[in-house]
This record gives C-alpha cells, sequence and structure tokens, in this order.
C-alpha cells in the first residue's frame, strides 16, 4: 500500500498555461515534474512535462510564453490505485512516472521510479536473491546506503561505472567513490539533488540523490542513481537531432503546397503546415491544437468525414469538401502505421481546388512553351555534350553534322581515319571522340609519325626488350601502343609512316598484337586506333607509297573535316574563343571589333583553324590598344589571287578604303545573284553579315549618301 508520506505532490499547470508557468513551478517545488490537467474534464491529469524538456527553450522568450499545448509534452502516462498490492508496483516498476489515485477517484500524487523501487526494496528485505535480481536488472547504476554513507546495496552496472570489485565496494563509503557534500545535504535536508555531474580520475557520471524515508518520515539512507555521462551526451545527441529533425519537418511541411494537418489515431490535431487556405477556417487554427477535429463537424468549422473514413478504412482517403465561404478543398487522408500495424497517425493533406480549370490552362500553356523549347534545349544539351573536355567550338551546319555523326560512332572501337587540310583541328576531333567513348578514362596517346625519325619510329611505336641494339635502354622500353592499352592511340600524319613499319601496324590492326623489337613473346594489346592524314590516301595507294591493305583497314570510319573557307559561320566562334584564351593566358582585356570580324570572315584562310589561332595570339600580344580593329588585321593577312580593289588615285586611310571596296563587292553581288544567301557563298561570308551590311548599304542610299566611294 502506498502511504500517504510516500507520495510525492502533483503539482499541475493546463493547456492554456504557458511554459513559463510550468517551469516556475517546477523551480519553486523543486520538482522535475508538472502534470498537465484538463480544464474541461474536470481536472483529469493528461499528460506531463519535464525539466529536461523545457531547459533548452530556456533563453527563447517566444517558446516559454508558448501555451503549454504547443511544446511538447508526454501523454504516455500510468495510474495505479493507492491501496495496491506488490505485484501491481512490479508491473509498472519500468515507468517513468505512476500517478497515484484514492478510493474515491482523486489523485493523491504520483510516484518516481526510485520511489517504486524503495517500496519493493522495503517490502522485500526478506529476499536478498529477489532484490539483487531486480537491482541487476535495471539499465543504470543503483546504490543504496545508510546515514552514515555505508553501502548496504549496490547495481552490477555501478561496478562497471566506478571500476571496482565488489568486495572493494563494500569496504567503501560512499564519499570515497561519489561527493560527499550532496550526499551529506539529502541526509540532513531529506531534499534530493539531481543532474550531479561527477568526473575525475575513475569515473564519468550523472548522480542523482534521493532520501530513503521510513514510516515516520524519517531519513534512514539514501539512494543514488548513476548514468554514464558518454550516455547521457548520447541522449543529449540524440534530442539535438530530433529538435533539429522537428524543425527540417516543420520547414518541409510550410514550403508545401498544400495545407498539412498531422492527427493522433483519435482524430486529435497534432500540428499542421504554416500554408493556410484563405476563407476556409473560420477560427484560429492555433485554438484547434489539442482537439477532436471529429468534435467540430456540428460547427461546420471541418467536415471530418475524411477522418471518420480512415480511421474506419485504415487506407487512403479522398473527399471533396466546401465550405461556407464557397471554397471547393480536396482532402486527402492518409493512414500512418507503427511496426505493430496498429495506427499511429492520420495525415491530411488539403488543396484549394476552386482554380483548378485555371491552373490546368497554365499547364497547358506550359506544355506548349515547353515543346517549343524542347529540341533547342536538347540541341543545346548536345552541343554542350559534345564539346565537353575537346574545345569543339563551331557553329556551322556542317561541323554540327560531323559532330553527330562521331557522337553516333563514338561508342565503338572501330578505327577512325580522320581526313582534313592541315590545321583544321583534326586532333581536337580525335580526343572528341575519345572523351564520349567507353574509353575517356583510359590512356589517350598522340604519336606524329612525321616528326619521330624513321629508324626510331619502329621502336617508339612498338618498343623493344632490354639489349635489343646499340644505345638501347637497359631495361628495355614499352612502345606507345602498350602504353595506350585499353585506351586510344591518335596516329598523327599517317600518309608519313615508311612502308615498313606500314606491314607491322597492318598486323596490330589485325591481330591486335605486337612483338617487341629483340623479343620473342607476342604482346596482346587492346587499342582503339585513330588515324589522320593532309593527304590523299587513295592517290598515294595508285602511286605505290602507301600499302592499299592498310588504307582499307584503316578507313573503317572516315570523318572529313571540311577547311574553315567552307564554314564560314564557325570563323566569329573560333575567334572570340581564341580571343578570350589568349587573353587569360597574358593578362589582357582585348576585343574585336565588327569591323575586324568581318574582316576575318570574308580571309579565306588557307591554313585553317591553325592560322587563325595564331593570327589572335599575335594580335593579343603586339596590339597596343585593347580595342582590335580591321586595319590592325589586314597586314596580317595573306594575299589572295583574286584582287578586288580597284586602282588608287590617291592615298586615303586605310579604314576608309576597306569599307569602300566592301561596299562595292556587296553591292556588286547583290546586282548579280539577287538573294543574300547566294551573295554571301560567292563572297565567302555568312548570310547574317551580308543581310546585315546590305541593310545598312540600302539606308545610306534612301538617305542619299554615296556608297563605295572612287578610289
Amino acid at each position: 500500500m502506498a502511504s500517504k508520506w510516500f507520495v510525492r505532490k502533483a503539482w499541475t499547470v493546463t493547456f492554456e498555461s504557458s511554459v513559463n508557468d510550468a517551469w516556475n513551478l517546477m523551480s519553486q517545488h523543486n520538482e522535475r515534474y508538472v502534470f498537465i490537467s484538463d480544464s474541461e474534464d474536470e481536472g483529469k491529469i493528461v499528460a506531463y512535462l519535464r525539466n529536461t524538456d523545457i531547459m533548452p527553450s530556456l533563453h527563447d522568450p517566444e517558446m516559454m510564453n508558448r501555451h503549454v499545448r504547443q511544446f511538447p509534452f508526454h501523454t504516455s502516462l500510468t495510474f495505479i490505485r493507492q491501496e495496491a498490492d506488490m505485484l501491481d508496483f512490479f508491473k509498472v516498476f519500468g515507468e517513468e512516472v505512476v500517478v497515484i489515485f484514492n478510493q474515491d477517484g482523486k489523485y493523491e500524487g504520483y510516484l518516481q521510479r526510485e520511489d517504486i523501487l524503495y517500496y519493493l526494496l522495503t517490502n522485500q528485505t526478506s529476499n536478498t536473491d529477489w532484490i539483487r535480481s531486480l537491482l541487476n536488472s535495471i539499465p543504470m547504476g543503483l546504490i543504496i546506503a545508510d546515514v552514515h554513507g555505508r553501502i548496504e546495496n549496490f547495481s552490477s552496472e555501478v561496478l562497471r561505472m566506478i571500476r571496482i570489485t565488489p568486495e572493494e565496494l563494500k569496504q567503501k563509503r560512499v564519499g570515497d567513490i561519489l561527493d560527499e557534500e550532496p550526499f551529506r545535504k539529502v541526509i540532513e535536508t531529506g531534499e534530493s539533488t539531481l543532474n550531479h555531474i561527477i568526473v575525475n580520475d575513475r569515473i564519468g557520471v550523472l548522480a542523482d540523490f534521493g532520501p530513503i524515508r521510513n514510516q515516520h518520515g524519517f531519513v534512514t539512507g539514501a539512494i543514488i542513481v548513476l548514468q554514464d555521462l558518454p550516455y547521457i551526451e548520447k541522449m543529449a545527441m540524440e534530442l539535438e537531432y530530433v529538435k533539429n529533425l522537428n524543425k527540417d519537418l516543420q520547414g518541409i511541411l510550410s514550403s508545401i503546397y498544400d495545407e498539412i494537418l498531422v492527427l493522433d489515431a483519435n482524430g486529435v490535431l497534432l500540428r499542421y503546415s504554416g500554408n493556410l487556405i484563405k476563407d476556409f477556417w473560420e477560427i484560429e487554427k492555433e485554438q484547434l491544437i489539442g482537439l477532436n477535429l471529429m468534435e467540430l463537424e456540428h460547427e461546420g468549422t471541418f467536415f471530418s468525414s475524411i477522418v471518420k473514413m480512415v480511421i474506419e478504412r485504415k487506407k487512403k482517403v479522398s473527399v471533396t469538401q466546401e465550405s461556407r465561404s464557397g471554397k471547393n478543398v480536396l482532402a486527402v487522408g492518409n493512414p500512418i502505421f507503427d511496426e505493430t500495424g496498429k495506427l499511429e497517425r492520420i495525415v491530411i493533406a488539403l488543396r484549394d481546388i476552386t482554380e483548378t480549370f485555371q491552373l490546368k490552362e497554365e499547364l497547358l500553356q506550359a506544355r506548349k512553351m515547353s515543346e517549343k523549347y524542347k529540341k533547342e534545349l536538347e540541341h543545346l544539351r548536345d552541343q554542350k555534350q559534345y564539346a565537353k573536355s575537346c574545345q569543339v567550338v563551331y557553329g556551322s551546319e556542317k561541323i554540327e553534322k560531323v559532330m553527330k555523326y562521331i557522337q553516333k560512332i563514338a561508342n565503338t572501337s572501330s578505327t577512325v581515319l580522320l581526313t582534313g587540310e592541315s590545321g583544321v583541328g583534326k586532333e581536337v576531333f580525335a580526343r572528341s571522340i575519345y572523351e564520349l567513348g567507353p574509353r575517356r578514362n583510359k590512356p589517350f596517346i598522340k604519336v606524329n609519325c612525321g616528326a619521330i625519325p624513321e629508324n626510331l619510329l619502329e621502336s617508339e611505336l612498338f618498343g623493344y626488350e632490354k639489349g635489343a641494339f646499340t644505345g638501347a635502354n637497359a631495361n628495355g622500353k614499352h612502345g606507345y601502343f602498350r602504353m595506350a592499352n585499353k585506351g586510344i592511340i591518335f596516329l598523327d600524319e599517317i600518309a608519313e609512316m615508311p612502308l615498313n613499319l606500314q606491314v607491322k601496324l597492318l598486323r596490330v590492326l589485325q591481330e591486335r598484337e605486337i612483338i617487341p623489337i629483340g623479343g620473342t613473346e607476342v604482346v596482346e594489346v587492346d587499342v582503339q586506333v585513330i588515324a589522320a592524314t593532309n593527304k590523299n590516301l587513295e592517290k598515294m595507294v595508285e602511286e605505290g607509297t602507301f600499302r592499299e591493305d592498310l588504307y582499307y583497314r584503316l578507313n573503317v570510319i572516315p570523318v572529313h573535316i571540311p577547311p574553315l573557307r567552307e564554314r564560314p559561320e564557325d570563323i566569329p566562334l573560333l575567334s572570340l574563343h581564341f580571343l578570350q584564351k589568349f587573353n587569360e593566358k597574358y593578362g589582357r582585356q582585348t576585343q574585336l571589333s565588327q569591323d575586324a570580324l568581318d574582316v576575318l570572315e570574308s580571309y579565306s584562310w588557307p591554313g585553317n583553324v591553325r592560322e587563325l589561332q595564331n593570327i589572335i595570339e599575335r594580335l593579343v600580344v603586339t596590339s597596343d590598344e585593347d580595342l582590335i580593329e580591321a586595319e590592325d588585321i589586314t597586314p596580317l593577312l595573306k594575299k589572295g589571287k583574286k584582287q578586288y580593289m580597284q586602282r588608287l588615285n590617291k592615298i586615303i586611310p586605310l579604314k576608309e578604303a576597306t569599307k569602300a571596296v566592301e561596299e562595292q563587292l556587296i553591292k556588286m553581288a547583290m546586282d548579280e545573284y539577287k538573294t543574300t544567301l547566294m551573295a554571301a557563298k560567292v563572297l565567302g561570308v555568312s548570310q547574317s553579315t551580308i543581310s546585315r551590311k546590305y541593310r545598312d548599304i540600302q539606308e545610306r542610299i534612301s538617305r542619299g549618301e554615296e556608297i563605295g566611294r572612287k578610289i
């Protein structure tokens, strides 16, 4: 039987009380718990708060001024009769707090776990084995001491925490292993000391000191509960994690378009998102926390059919509701179950569907817009993928076709033959194949067959064994083919390879194996070959300077790179690309004027991209001004075979002469071919350039200005 002197007084607050009121009550009475009573149910105790729940919010005025119903509270309560027998107490021993009520149903107070332990111990002293089993089953260290500090009993966890043997502990007093001051305070004043930290060379624990009283209320000893600090720290970290998780959850709920309600299994509103549907709720939703939504149906505030249907059917339910203000709201209820299959939560998503048709129309428009830009986005994405890590800069349709073809063949390991004039950038396109293919993480070895002496080319390609010839490396050497194993070897200027080596290269392509110079064993190699040349291999085959069988082995996938003069649209893009590159390299801020770009675009570029790159680098390095004009470029360009300039009668500024000749040429081309497309083709520039310049000429003619002045 729980005597009155043994039961602690249960101090209570209501859901409408502030968190600050609850904390003040705890502080005033040195209590660890404050209970929450339901003012609408004759003061029934329905929940409780711990001091450790409130401590993290002490420096947050907004949180401390909130109603208790808006603060995380605990509803897991156990009730027991005052006249309960020993078996009843043993059943609730694992509970944190137990509420005691008398025969009239009134609350007498509460017991802590430590109180129940003492009650059990003082009523079973004759059975020491039972006491020992009970103490050892508790996941905390427990010490029972008399008023002199002599240790009368202890649990096995104590031995682990303070690192001592049972025999040694029995010879100790409380002051020998723990702090004497809190123990003395309990014995002398009868007041508990909670959360006392003890750290020394041997232990690190959090200790609670509580009095043990006899039936007359006198202190006869103390019970000390020890918890490992690492365990407490872990619990604190878990608490912090839960707090952060709660913040994240609230942030997620507030960012969702729908209005979210979270209810318990009985329909009581626990939390809601920050997005409220306008004109739907007729009262402040803060007042609904803790209330059962099913009780609001008769008031017309909320149609609870969704809650009832989820509870009854235990599956996802969707209904449409209409408020008094005419709002049409779609409610979707989802049941949440615990691991045993028991209904634990109900999540309701509310969405305003009054403007559904407007949203559908906007969706249709968005789809049309997405279809409009789909091809453009795919084109840009493909271009970005093509140019990744290989610096292929282009805007012409011809190179676009080449890049699409490269993307198609890149996933194979077939031999590729790149052809094109010198300077078109065959190595750049070879690297494009490498970057887009499955071997991009393996070696890429470049070999210029025309730059290596003929007597060294074989050893460089296929390697040699140690002592293979005079002057050879004592350890031998792996050739380029073995270095490129699993990757790609790029054989530039393949037409320069001697006939005797062409035979060995043919063997590599056919058999995928090599024999190093001076070696006898065959070495297998897995290499994709990309060859390149600026010569006509078919003509060389006819002349007998290139093996026919090798030509057909190399020409499995031919890729022709058009010269720069056939793709004038690329000239401005390449010029600006090289300008940026060399500005960064040399720390300059130079720019190209529109006239300068026009001059570059109208030039035939016999040296192709390499010549353009060299010209831009020279301009960046030697230019005195930040703006590069047309007259800065003209002296650097080779004179073409066709001379379009008229005979000069007098000296005029070079810029004026250039502009006059340009205007004459454009007008002549338009007079003869009638269309900007044909004029651009014969003049070797882009159609956009001709269109822009011819439009300017026409405007000047309409103003009566002289076009293409005599020079």
